[in-house]
């Protein structure tokens, strides 16, 4: 992608990174940028003062090494662009986050140019962590995060740098992709009871959904999307097949969590209250429907019900 004038001399592209991209990143020489680091303004001192005094005492030797000295720092912008230059970069899949836990992205490295690199470091946000790679090698750098809202979260900029080989100068690579990362609401229970389907339905949903106390009532055979927590491995190691343990209230555990049942909570906490009660269900092995303002999700069981239920909470307005 080809940058008009005022794109190339922006002070953001230097900081932030150019557009962000979906696919994998090339450094080349339009992306990574050097100057001189601390040492290297203090080098560039000592270079010129060695300037003023062999130019004063008119000293060959002096100017010698003034020039080595000088030539030698030169040379190593050349070095620290190469640490970088051809490193292909990409995101990797990061899974769904709750708000406000710890998580992770997760950065892919590969070296395409038969090359070792040596002291790079990445940064995202506060969190950093320095690596070499050997040359063909592909490595995956995760970085710490910890989202504070639900919805979609899209990772900060993230910078590639390097003062190698004499740390006079920093090359540097600022990056954005486009890849967010689904953050579920924060689970909360609010002391609410647990909605049912209708009122002739067992209490033992509810008893199961909030203590987590089921009576084992048998075995069943194993379909798809049944929780792999409710597996029977000993009648599976006894190559009896494979069966579920089915619980006393599985029979009658077909709840209806109802947006109308936290009426008289917040926006927040009305989702919060929500997704815990998808955990608690989906933990308890409890057929659950969701109920929102504007979505409708119909009961059923596993994970992946599970995170189409959180997801519509996620991303809920």
């Amino acid at each position: 992608m080809s940058l008009s004038i005022s794109q190339r001399l922006s002070i953001k592209r230097f900081t932030r990174g150019e557009p962000p991209k979906h696919s994998s990143i090339r450094l080349n020489h339009r992306r990574i940028f050097i100057l001189p680091s601390k040492g290297g303004l203090a080098l560039g001192s000592v270079v010129l003062l060695m300037l003023i005094a062999s130019i004063n005492y008119n000293n060959s030797m002096g100017f010698i090494f003034t020039f080595l000295l000088a030539a030698a720092a030169q040379a190593s912008t050349f070095y620290s662009y190469k640490n970088l230059s051809g490193l292909v970069i990409s995101m990797s899949k990061t899974p769904p986050l709750f708000s406000g836990a710890s998580g992770h992205i997760n950065v892919l490295i590969k070296e395409t140019s038969q090359r070792q690199r040596w002291a790079i470091s990445i940064k995202h946000q506060k969190n950093s962590d320095d690596f070499n790679l050997q040359a063909s090698q592909n490595q995956v750098v995760s970085l710490p995060i910890t989202p504070t809202k639900r919805g979609w979260y899209t990772p900060d900029t993230v910078t590639l740098y390097s003062q190698f080989p004499l740390g006079v100068f920093r090359a540097w690579s600022p990056l954005k992709f486009n890849a967010p990362i689904l953050v579920y609401p924060t689970p909360v229970d609010t002391g609410l009871s647990t909605p049912l389907k209708n009122s002739k339905e067992s209490n033992a949903a509810i008893a199961s959904l909030d203590s987590g106390t089921d009576d084992f009532a048998g075995l069943k055979p194993y379909q798809t999307g049944h929780s792999y927590r409710h597996i029977n491995w000993k009648a599976f190691a006894a190559e009896k097949g494979l069966y579920t343990n089915e619980f006393s209230a599985d029979q009658s555990a077909t709840i209806w969590l109802d947006w109308a049942a936290c009426a008289h909570l917040s926006l927040e906490a009305k989702l919060s209250q929500l997704c815990f009660w998808v955990l608690a269900a989906e933990k308890n092995g409890l057929i659950y429907g969701l109920r929102l303002a504007t979505v409708t999700i119909e009961p059923s069981t596993g994970l992946n019900h599970q995170h189409c239920c959180l997801k519509a909470l996620a991303v809920y307005e």
